[in-house]
């Protein structure tokens, strides 16, 4: 005898438990949406970093586009979780500014970049605050000598205090000597410390990242290798003293651009020369907290590949942005996105972009995926624009 009662609540389970699945498989779908977007105008704009906001993202760059004149200056463009502009800003003055990081500080954010309209007028750190709207709270521009140039590449903020890093650019009669330069400030922009972080021979900050108990910059250095580049790295305490520093790299050019901190040290990316292509590589080097080197690896295919921005997965490996000429499906770059293991095992690799160069600068981990900003260029006009993807965990769009 057939129990009606039974495959009626049988039905009635598999209809409810249907329902909640595909509830639950739209709730990931809305919330894990991946985008392209492409913001600009008819000159050059470039995206180089991004932060979280509370319902969105803040994008720090340069624009052409949108001054009063023919050079560029600091932009900066406030989406939502979906990518829809909610405002966008320019900064500076009469020549060239930029914008090269941003961080949020207090109820808003500060950028670092480099200007020549303020400061010496040839080349300062360009330092701006805004508020969550982005007016302009105060602007500073800082210098040591009015020959010189300097460039602000990055910053951290901890507290009510704020710390640049980027180098100086001392010119001399036969040449040049390049110079890291970090200096704190207070939530004003007053100087509280600062100080060079180099040797006798030419040496760049690229990025700076607050540590325990202090911070740590990475860059290039030709004082510890044979007269070309090697990846630098230098811990400095909260008063500026340096504790230690190291480089990695072979006999020709290494790099880093970018640095996140790992369980028990650090991972820094960037590009090499030195190790057996003939064309730059994306290379990966993950050390202790003290700068020892655990592993090395490099990334790329037989042409030019590069890596601008990492950041950690929460499984506990790493992803990374830069460009890659080896994988484009045409002549050119394309955006270049790979994630790898704790150990540097290649999990996945991928490549965006259009029918000219493209590149990613920065990248930031979400819960459901991954926020890049770079840039795209024109294909008729061969200027960029502000590209800006939201990719999911495992990188696609």
């Amino acid at each position: 005898m057939i129990n009606y009662n039974y495959l009626w609540e049988r039905i009635m389970k598999r209809i409810l438990t249907g329902i909640l699945c595909t509830g639950m498989t739209l709730y990931a779908a809305q919330n894990s949406a991946t985008f392209s977007k492409l913001f600009g105008g008819d000159e050059d704009d470039v995206a180089k970093a991004v932060v979280k906001t509370e319902n969105g993202f803040l994008v720090a760059g340069k624009t052409k586009s949108f001054t009063k004149h023919r050079d560029f200056d600091a932009y900066l463009i406030k989406i939502d979780s979906k990518g829809k502009k909610i405002w966008s800003k320019v900064y500076g003055g009469e020549d060239d500014e930029e914008a090269n990081d941003v961080v949020r500080f207090e109820d808003g954010y500060v950028f670092v970049g480099s200007t020549e309209t303020y400061g010496n007028e040839r080349m300062s750190f360009y330092m701006v605050r805004v508020d969550d709207a982005g007016k302009m709270l105060w602007q500073s521009a800082f210098y040591r000598d009015e020959d010189d140039e300097y460039y602000g590449t990055s910053l951290a903020a901890r507290g009510k205090e704020l710390v640049f890093a980027g180098y100086e650019r001392h010119l001399q009669f036969f040449g040049e000597k390049l110079n890291p330069y970090v200096f704190k400030t207070d939530a004003n922009g007053d100087r509280l410390w600062g100080g060079y972080y180099g040797g006798k021979e030419e040496d760049r900050a690229r990025e700076i990242i607050k540590t325990d108990g202090g911070y740590l910059i990475v860059g290039d250095t030709e004082s510890l290798g044979d007269n070309d580049p090697d990846m630098y790295m230098a811990k400095i305490s909260e008063s500026g003293k340096r504790e230690w520093y190291t480089g990695f790299g072979g006999d020709d050019d290494d790099i880093a651009y970018a640095v996140t901190r790992t369980d028990n040290g650090y991972l820094l990316v960037g590009s090499t020369d030195s190790f057996g292509r003939n064309y730059k590589s994306v290379y990966a080097v993950r050390t202790d907290r003290n700068g020892k080197k655990i592993w090395s690896n490099i990334y790329g295919g037989t042409r030019e590949d590069e890596a601008f921005g990492v950041t950690r997965s929460a499984d506990g490996g790493f992803v990374i942005v830069g460009r890659s000429e080896s994988f484009s499906r045409r002549k050119g770059f394309d955006l270049y996105l790979l994630k790898i293991d704790g150990k540097g095992k290649v999990l996945w690799e991928r490549t965006y972009g259009g029918e000219s160069d493209d590149a990613g600068y920065d990248i930031i981990a979400l819960e459901d995926g991954y926020m890049i900003v770079g840039e795209q260029k024109t294909p008729r006009r061969r200027d960029s624009d502000v590209w800006i993807l939201k990719v999911d965990l495992n990188g696609r769009l």
